[in-house]
């Protein structure tokens, strides 16, 4: 095992029906794997979900506030003139605008067998990695990510979702808010009768809760992009620059020369920048201005940050957040953005990340990356070509990493 990775295993997500049943898991309490072939052939036992495993690898933390944390005006600027993050043609579908630590680590999560879970959902991974900062070798990872079958104890009900802090405290504030949106949700009496007004509302509380616990979230903030899906239909609410897309298979019977097959992705969000005109308007009518970094020769450098009207401060590098109370006094809001789509059997594949992963890669190149995983139903194996990908890309065009946390969920619509 490599330095710095330990491995441990966490509770099954058992449906109802399996928790009554006490041999399957028995099984999993007999010390080697030749007890458990024995007690097997002695109950000639079929496979149920108790018999899935689910593995967590945790690789030891290391980092620090990122680079979008609101910081002054005059402080050093890592990122380059021509650094740009990729926007891909489908990225502005037509949407309707609706503390506790947390885990400092690498970490990977996969379902070890598809034909456990219920529909819709056969199978779903996540991988995080800590950025990296030059001279600031314990960096914190502050992306947060969550991942709910059985969701609010309905059986066609998933929950998926990514946090990318920022500032002094932003891995507080997106571990707060995998905590407990999640619960505010399941708890909503009308997740399940109007899912996007409880998605708007439980947001908003939850923002309104990191403001009233024991946190200074003045200058520290997080993004937002959670994925509901219910039955064949999925609902995606966005808040800040972290993204979701589908993957969608094309049958196209004309083109042999490609077996028939082609793919596409479907932006499900689309990332709220200060410079986009809906967002710059508010901004400036709430009494803050828009503009980016400026190099020695007074060029604007890396991306567009909302400031006070008259003080080179917070410096955001996104119109919305949860937290950001600095922000949030000149137009920074944590309205989501929600999208609602039925699922239909084309639909392959979800794909749920932060800003990390987005800031080189478009949603096109990464279809490509994942088509041969999903071929031979590797969940676990995209992710990790997703995160080395853009490690890889951040190398490459820059001197920091920002942390890359990305989630993958196979799916199976039924025709």
């Amino acid at each position: 095992m490599e330095d710095g990775k330990k491995r441990r295993e966490v509770k099954h997500a058992f449906t109802p029906s399996s928790r009554i049943n006490k041999d399957n898991i028995d099984i999993f309490k007999l010390g080697s794997p030749e007890k458990r072939l024995k007690k097997k052939q002695a109950s000639n036992h079929k496979p149920t979900l108790s018999d899935q495993k689910v593995l967590t690898i945790v690789r030891v933390p290391r980092s620090n506030p990122s680079s979008k944390s609101s910081t002054p005006k005059n402080a050093r600027v890592n990122k380059s003139t021509n650094h740009r993050r990729f926007v891909s043609s489908g990225d502005r579908p037509n949407s309707s605008s609706g503390t506790k630590k947390p885990q400092n680590s690498n970490t990977r999560k996969f379902s070890m067998d598809p034909s456990y879970l219920a529909p819709a959902v056969c199978k779903y991974s996540y991988l995080s990695k800590t950025g990296y900062i030059p001279g600031n070798t314990p960096k914190t990872n502050q992306d947060n990510y969550f991942a709910h079958i059985n969701f609010a104890n309905q059986q066609d009900m998933y929950l998926f979702g990514v946090c990318d802090g920022h500032g002094f405290y932003g891995g507080e504030v997106s571990g707060f808010i995998k905590q407990r949106l999640p619960v505010l949700l399941a708890q909503d009496r009308d997740i399940l009768s109007n899912p996007n007004k409880s998605l708007t509302s439980c947001i908003h509380r939850c923002n309104l809760e990191l403001s009233q616990i024991n946190l200074d979230v003045k200058f520290s903030g997080s993004t937002l992009v959670v994925v509901l899906i219910k039955g064949n239909t999925l609902y995606c609410a966005n808040v800040g620059d972290s993204r979701a897309f589908l993957g969608r298979q094309i049958l196209d019977k004309t083109d042999k020369s490609i077996s028939g097959r082609k793919w596409m992705s479907i932006a499900l969000s689309r990332d709220h920048k200060p410079d986009s005109k809906d967002e710059s308007e508010r901004i400036y009518k709430s009494g803050g201005r828009v503009e980016a970094y400026q190099d020695e020769n007074g060029n604007p450098a890396g991306p567009a940050r909302v400031w006070l009207k008259n003080q080179d401060i917070p410096g955001l590098a996104m119109s919305r957040s949860l937290g950001d109370g600095v922000a949030a006094s000149v137009g920074v809001i944590c309205d989501p953005e929600i999208l609602e789509i039925k699922l239909v059997p084309e639909d392959k594949f979800i794909i749920i990340a932060s800003d990390g992963v987005f800031e080189f890669i478009s949603n096109e190149e990464i279809v490509r990356i994942v088509v041969p995983y999903y071929r031979v139903q590797d969940c676990e194996g995209t992710c990790d070509a997703i995160v080395r990908e853009a490690n890889k890309r951040w190398k490459r065009e820059e001197e920091v990493i920002d942390d890359i946390t990305a989630v993958c969920i196979f799916l199976d619509i039924p025709h």
